[in-house]
């Protein structure tokens, strides 16, 4: 089952010596993998880029003004995503989610 994801980065851009940086919001899904077993050699999980949206002074995402700016913002931000570092951003994301989920599951069945 893939499931959906967003998560917050901030992006440097732009020669280093400026420090020019974006902050984003990166929507992305998730198809979990399966662990190898006697039968299967299993495969990882995968994580798959969709959509980027700049952040507001208030971590709000906001419209894009032009259409060349979204073409930059996203290539820039599918790099990223695709880097190490992204990719271990997106797994600690789902990761987090889904051990809110499982905590979750547990209170209702401790109700019940």
């Amino acid at each position: 089952m893939t499931t959906r994801h967003k998560l917050r980065a901030t992006l440097a851009h732009g020669p280093k010596d400026m420090g020019a940086e974006i902050d984003v919001e990166i929507a992305f899904s998730f198809l979990a993998g399966s662990p190898a077993s006697q039968e299967d050699s299993g495969w990882p999980g995968e994580f798959d880029f969709l959509d980027v949206a700049p952040l507001d002074s208030h971590d709000e995402p906001v419209p894009f003004s032009h259409r060349h700016e979204r073409e930059w913002l996203y290539d820039l931000a599918s790099q990223w995503f695709y880097s190490d570092a992204g990719q271990a951003a997106a797994f600690e994301e789902v990761a987090a989610e889904l051990q809110e989920a499982r905590v979750f599951v547990a209170a209702l069945r401790r109700e019940s």
